[in-house]
Order: C-alpha cells, then structure tokens, then sequence
C-alpha cells in the first residue's frame, strides 16, 4: 500500500510538473530531455534506459525511452501498449489510463500502478504515451526498491527528468544542445595536516608476482576505500559508500599520513597495517607509489590514447575544441552494448565534471565514466595516461619507466 501511496503522490503533481519550465540537454531521436545527474543512459536496441545510480542490492531502477507508429488514435495505441504491459506483470493496485495535456505541447495518456513480475517481486510502475506527429512516444519508470526514502528520491527525481521531457525531429549526426549552464569548478578544500582527499592511484603486485594499477579513493576524515565507482562519480556519496553494509569491509580502512610514508588498516584484518608512499609530483605511479589524480573540471585537452595493445586500432582521440573521436572503444565500454562486437568509430563532444567524463555523441546519445589522470600534468595540454572507469589509457608516445 505504501508504496501506491508514493505513484499517488506523483500523480497528483503530474500537471503542475509537466507545465514547469525544465531546460533540456539532450536529444534521442524525438525525446528532449535532460538526463538526471548522476543517472546512465545505455543504448539496448530501439530503447534508451537510464539507469539510476547506488541502487540497493538485488534492485533495478530505470527510466526507458521508446517510439513507435500510432495504431489509429492516441487512445488505442495507448490501451494496446498498456495491455502488452499486463501480459507481463500482474497488476496489484491502481493502473487506469488517464488523459493529459501537456503545457510542453503533447497530449498524452499516462497509467502508474503497482505490479508484480512473474517471480512474484513488486514495482513501481508508470507509463506515459505522447503523441508526437503519427508516432506514440513511450515514457516508463520502473522501481524494485521497496517502499522508502530512497524509492521516494528516485521518484521525484523522475518527476523532474518528465517536465524536462519535449518531443522535436531527429537531427541524426548534430550535436546536442549544449547544457544550459557550464558546470561550477570544484575549489580544493583547505585540507588539514595529515589528510588527503580525492583518487589516488598506483601499482601493486598480485598472484604470480605481476604488477596491476590500483586505485584508492581518500576522504578528509581519514577513511578511504579501494577503487572506484566506474560509471561516474557525480552525486556519489563516499560516507554512505563505506557505511553500506553491503560494501565489502576489506576495501574499507582508516589512513595515517607520516610524511610520504601512508599506513593503512583494512576493516577485514584491523591487527596487520599496510604501508604504501605517495608522491605528489609525479606523474607516474610506482610499485606500493600511489599519485593523486586531478579533478580536472572543466579540463579540455589533447591526444590519442590507446585502448589495449596498439595493433589493435582501437583508440579515443581528444581535441581543445571539448570535440572526440572515437574508433571503436566506447562501444565497448559503455556495456551492455549492441554494438559490443563491432565497434563503430564515432564523433562527439566530451566534458569533464566531479571527476567524470561526459560523453556525448553526435546523435544526441550521452555516456558517462569516471575519469582520472596525473594531477601533476593538470596545466599540460597532454596526459601520459587516463583513467576511464577501471581502464586505463596511454598517450601514442608514453614510454614506461624503467
């Protein structure tokens, strides 16, 4: 019950939310919108899905975009989609088709219910059909996350990515809109003695005695984690990250800072202290060596970097103009992917923000990936390497050291 009580609560705004004046930034085919901070949109055939971020294990949280040709009216082409809805999943509460005529220039007709799937799990269910020329527009929310604050953050965050929503022509092989606002340059926190803060990132040794890249996230209040979040960092919350009773307790631990010397104590062995160094100035890792990574907001840059071996020719390739090319790599990495087997070489324009790099493609479509490089190459027009998620990119003319 409670969780149709939160579908009753967005259906009550619906009108007033739909009329507010919400600038989107992105196109996909017909859809306008602006993709919710921290959300990842994925290509999988005709849909576009935007995954919500941290979801609770075991939980999905999506948004999907599809289109279609109208048959006969709105209204039908409505009651046909709903009905293939509920061949799926069975509905519990609610889930009557209501009529709506947007401020943003669309009628449409919208259903939310509660649902349960074939395995017996619920959902927060709302579809909306718009009309746009002969074709119907499909808008769908989905929530496993059960009844809470968190299906309540997920859900007005909905609400506001829906009054974004317009309907224009395709414009296949422009750029998207630019954003309506630049984003705002993170400043340094005045850290105190002993304190680091941000990705720290060098080299360890595993099985077999072979050298791998590791990555350390620091905060101020002298946690820090093992990695990093791989599809982006904006929005993401390091204390509720490391207090996440599902978050594995050896990749959690507490730091003291000696000078260059780091000791750290992981939460799954508190009686064995490991010891690494750090080098604020370099711009090459080492062995137990870790240097920070540069936030980078706002960073245009230069050069092609290579995914994997050379040979492959496969590579991202950055210009100071903010523009990309990419052969072959981002479909790859941006997974799933219909693409994933045969990787398509692609233009577009890229921005950095919260230590994420935003890829948006010259159809409209946008990706996301945590991005890092050596802060001490921050002023330089070229990196020696990048970080994209959990892959690591090196400069054509890097040269590893000896």
């Amino acid at each position: 019950m409670k969780s149709f009580n939160l579908l009753l609560v967005l259906l009550a705004g619906l009108p007033a939310l739909i009329a507010q004046d919400a600038t989107p930034n992105t196109q996909v085919g017909n859809f306008i919108f602006t993709i919710p901070a921290g959300w990842n949109p994925v290509e999988k055939g005709d849909t576009t899905f935007i995954f919500a971020p941290a979801p609770p294990p075991g939980t999905n949280t999506f948004i999907a975009l599809s289109s279609n040709g109208l048959e006969g009216d709105l209204q039908n082409s409505f009651s046909q989609l709903w009905t293939g809805f509920k061949k799926s999943y069975r509905i519990l509460q609610g889930g009557q088709p209501i009529p709506l005529h947007s401020r943003n220039g669309y009628d449409s007709f919208y259903a939310a219910a509660t649902a349960a799937d074939q395995s017996g799990r619920r959902w927060s269910v709302f579809v909306l059909g718009a009309q746009y020329r002969k074709r119907i527009q499909t808008v769908m929310f989905m929530s496993n996350v059960p009844p809470g604050s968190m299906l309540s953050a997920y859900e007005k965050t909905f609400q506001t990515f829906l009054a974004s929503v317009r309907f224009g022509d395709a414009l296949p092989g422009s750029p998207a809109a630019p954003p309506a606002s630049a984003p705002v340059e993170e400043r340094s926190l005045n850290l105190p003695p002993g304190a680091l803060e941000g990705i720290y990132v060098g080299f360890g040794l595993g099985g077999g005695g072979r050298a791998g890249v590791k990555r350390l996230h620091f905060n101020p209040d002298g946690w820090v984690v093992k990695d990093v979040p791989q599809e982006g960092m904006i929005g993401f919350d390091f204390t509720a990250y490391r207090n996440d009773r599902n978050t594995n307790r050896s990749w959690v631990g507490r730091y003291r800072v000696d000078g260059e010397q780091i000791s750290i104590v992981w939460q799954d062995y508190p009686d064995n202290r490991q010891f690494i160094k750090r080098n604020e100035k370099s711009a090459s890792p080492g062995i137990d060596v870790y240097i920070p990574m540069c936030r980078c907001t706002g960073k245009k840059f230069s050069g092609k970097y290579n995914w994997g071996l050379i040979t492959s020719g496969q590579y991202l390739q950055f210009f100071p103009d903010g523009t990309f090319i990419d052969h072959g790599v981002l479909d790859q990495m941006l997974v799933p992917n219909p693409y994933y087997d045969h990787p398509r070489t692609q233009r577009g324009k890229y921005s950095i923000q919260s230590q994420t790099m935003i890829f948006t493609f010259a159809d409209g479509r946008r990706g996301m990936r945590t991005f890092y490089a050596p802060k001490a190459q921050e002023s330089e027009p070229v990196f020696s390497w990048i970080g994209l998620g959990w892959h690591d990119l090196y400069e054509e003319h890097y040269q590893s050291q000896p």
